[in-house]
């Protein structure tokens, strides 16, 4: 008995850019993906009370929102929110001078950061809460491999 086989090729969209520095920088807000999220109008950002965060080593775009601070041991976890998607997040922190970009991923819903600043680290993972409107989890530790931070989820 033989048996043919036959090969249908098929032509697929890539609908999600995955991670690493070598994915072109972020071209600016509402890509289309994160278009289909509900509008931030209907996401409140603002629910939570504002806290002050003074921690070394924690570098946010300046108009971010800090909803909470948390210290646990030699790590402070930061939880904030701003009016940018995550690509912008990305596109801020490839732009800033003052730190140093150690590592960045993202995959247009999440972006994560690792940098270097004031002899600290941060990492920073910045997910899609709404079509421009975005949640920041910044965990900041002592500037070592060593140290305890999250791990970069996509790769």
């Amino acid at each position: 008995m033989r048996l043919r086989v036959l090969a249908v090729a098929a032509t697929v969209p890539l609908l999600v850019a995955c991670g690493g520095t070598d994915t072109p920088p972020a071209t600016g807000r509402g890509p289309g993906m994160l278009a289909n999220l509900p509008s931030c109008d209907r996401v409140p950002l603002d629910t939570e009370p504002e806290v002050d965060a003074r921690v070394t080593g924690l570098v946010l775009p300046d108009d971010a929102r800090v909803t909470s601070v948390v210290e646990q041991g030699a790590l402070t976890t930061v939880e904030a929110t701003i009016r940018m998607t995550p690509l912008d997040v990305r596109a801020h922190y490839e732009g800033r001078a003052d730190i140093e970009l150690l590592r960045v991923e993202d995959e247009v819903f999440e972006t994560e950061v690792l940098t270097r600043a004031q002899q600290r680290r941060m990492y920073l993972r910045a997910a899609a809460l709404c079509a421009d409107g975005t949640t920041l989890t910044a965990v900041v530790g002592p500037d070592s491999e060593e140290a305890g931070l999250p791990e970069f989820q996509s790769g």
